[in-house]
């Protein structure tokens, strides 16, 4: 008995660090045995289409996250970004300028947040909260509650809704992001400092590392990034909204930077461990909108996700 205990052991030491890509593949085999169509190449392009948005934004957060910080605020900077470029449009502005215009707004929203967290010692879940209330008020000002229809605009409305070689062109940048992110955290000094703070923030201190320019650092990542999923959902729908990234997209993110193993509590993460975290909410959401599940059960299932992971996070640590 003592070498099955051993043998089991092991096997459970073995896999605990492909949890989840051995989750996805029951979960993928369970809905395609309900519904064959779930493994079409169509649907598998639409999944990774539909979870561009979410992708970018958690890519974009999980130094954040790796720095033991939080970012409520991406949703109400994805609206607004998305009203700065659709402005930006009718005043007949070139595409580059009013693609930098948009992303200026996550870039000035996180470098408030991460200025405000780093000098003045705020906790970022408060700084970032009444950020979100503040941006959003931004954007209800801005663009009222009527959505502002993006017309005749061939080039920004490629973004969201062109294709490449078969594929979607917010893959395209989908996927820019991501390879971005990761040789930033593999190739460059910041991968290693957020990893440092997070791990003891005081001794990173000690070392000489610059600890209130890697955080500010991190949060203007993470509003750039949820203004660039303003721009591509602005320009998938054609329209510019105050009130897109509503309550509940956060947690969209910071489940999917969670998910793919990045501790909660700051040190331990990767990007690329994010992308598997985006994959699976994608691949659970899909799989459950082809199998009609209501949307309220839904919602239960992944808060019921966040926490079993949080909590297999919490026994690893």
């Amino acid at each position: 008995m003592p070498a099955a205990s051993t043998v089991s052991a092991a096997l459970a030491r073995h896999a605990a660090p492909n949890a989840l890509p051995i989750a996805m593949a029951v979960i993928a085999v369970a809905i395609t045995l309900l519904e064959p169509a779930f493994m079409s190449t169509d649907n598998l392009v639409g999944i990774v289409r539909q979870v561009a948005i979410i992708g970018i934004m958690a890519t974009c957060m999980t130094f954040v996250i790796m720095t033991g910080g939080i970012d409520l605020s991406v949703g109400p900077v994805l609206a607004l970004a998305g009203l700065v470029s659709f402005y930006c449009l009718q005043a007949e502005l070139p595409l580059v300028v009013v693609i930098a215009a948009g992303l200026s707004v996550g870039l000035i929203v996180g470098l408030t947040n991460g200025l405000i967290i780093a000098f003045l010692g705020l906790p970022p879940i408060i700084v970032t909260l009444a950020m979100l209330g503040i941006v959003r008020g931004t954007a209800l000002i801005v663009g009222g509650p009527e959505q502002h229809l993006i017309r005749n605009e061939p080039a920004y409305s490629f973004i969201g809704t062109g294709t490449l070689l078969g594929l979607p062109f917010a893959v395209y940048v989908f996927a820019a992001v991501a390879v971005l992110m990761i040789l930033v955290q593999r190739r460059t000094p910041l991968g290693l400092l957020v990893a440092a703070i997070g791990d003891n923030e005081r001794a990173a201190w000690l070392s000489g590392h610059r600890i209130r320019l890697t955080k500010t650092a991190v949060y203007a990542i993470s509003g750039t990034g949820a203004a660039l999923a303003g721009i591509i959902l602005s320009s998938q729908v054609h329209t510019a909204l105050a009130t897109y990234g509503p309550f509940g997209t956060e947690l969209d993110v910071i489940a999917a930077v969670v998910l793919g193993g990045t501790s909660i509590m700051g040190g331990n993460g990767s990007v690329a461990r994010t992308l598997l975290g985006v994959f699976f909410l994608g691949l659970l959401n899909n799989g459950m909108n082809i199998l009609n599940v209501p949307i309220d059960i839904q919602l239960i299932a992944k808060g019921a996700i966040i926490v079993a992971a949080l909590a297999v996070a919490a026994r690893r640590g």
